[in-house]
């Protein structure tokens, strides 16, 4: 049965970033006409490869890729990515990974759900989850040059618009984006119910991020966090949850 998986969308080489992590900043189409950049982390484990929120490559890239290592599992940590992990199922029979309900993208099946305190895809790492949020969001805690932390939609750094359209950098600026590191406001808004603060709802679960030690970060949107990232997430959330003692008493309503 021939199937038609969606074309490589323009991205850029893939790129070494820190020693058995790499990258691919590519686009994503959130809206007619509308463009904005796309990340796709590889992890590399001996000879094995994790690919983090995959993107369709061109055949080059492809071929590098297989160059790096072998391509044995995928893994999604955004709700609304996933629109070409079915091509790495059929074309690498890769290992799964998604969390329970990640499936606004419905196909591949998962192997194995993420879960908090569950197996991790990658060796001494860990997996995280928004537990307080209404849509599924996960982060995964790789234990490498000091620790990084790779994200979905949640927590992103922007140090440039690169890769984005006009429409596109405007469509995040009027969202509430902006450079530096934030919490996506466009997140927030979604992974809130309706009726509650979003300033408060998922200030407990950015409290226990916090908790993992991780010097740099990569999100599924946005620019790779070298050294700092840690330090510029405390600020971040400091600046989206400024109550502690009414957001610890919200968080713990839900449950």
């Amino acid at each position: 049965m021939h199937i038609a998986y969606p074309s490589p969308l323009p991205h850029g080489p893939i790129r070494q970033l820190l020693p058995d992590f790499f990258v691919v900043r590519g686009q994503a189409r959130v809206a007619p006409g509308v463009l904005v950049n796309r990340n796709m982390g590889i992890v590399r484990s001996g000879d094995d490869l994790l690919l983090v929120n995959p993107i369709r490559l061109t055949r080059l890239q492809e071929e590098r890729l297989c160059d790096l290592g072998n391509v044995r599992q995928a893994v999604r940590l955004g709700y609304f990515f996933g629109c070409d992990d079915l091509y790495y199922r059929d074309r690498f029979n890769v290992f799964f990974w998604r969390q329970h309900h990640s499936d606004y993208y419905p196909v591949p099946a998962a192997d194995e759900f993420l879960q908090a305190g569950g197996r991790c895809p990658v060796p001494d790492g860990q997996v995280f989850e928004f537990s307080h949020s209404e849509i599924p969001e996960a982060a995964l805690y790789v234990p490498n040059s000091g620790g990084l932390l790779l994200t979905g939609d949640s927590l992103q750094y922007w140090s440039s618009w690169t890769a984005c359209n006009w429409a596109g950098r405007w469509a995040l600026r009027l969202s509430g984006m902006h450079r530096g590191m934030q919490i996506s406001p466009a997140w927030c808004r979604r992974a809130t119910p309706e009726g509650e603060n979003s300033q408060c709802w998922l200030a407990t679960d950015f409290e226990r991020l916090l908790e993992l030690p991780f010097q740099h970060m990569l999100a599924g949107h946005g620019d790779f966090c070298a050294d700092r990232a840690h330090e510029l997430a405390e600020r971040a959330v400091a600046a989206s949850f400024s109550a502690p003692t009414n957001i610890r008493n919200t968080g713990n309503t839900r449950h």
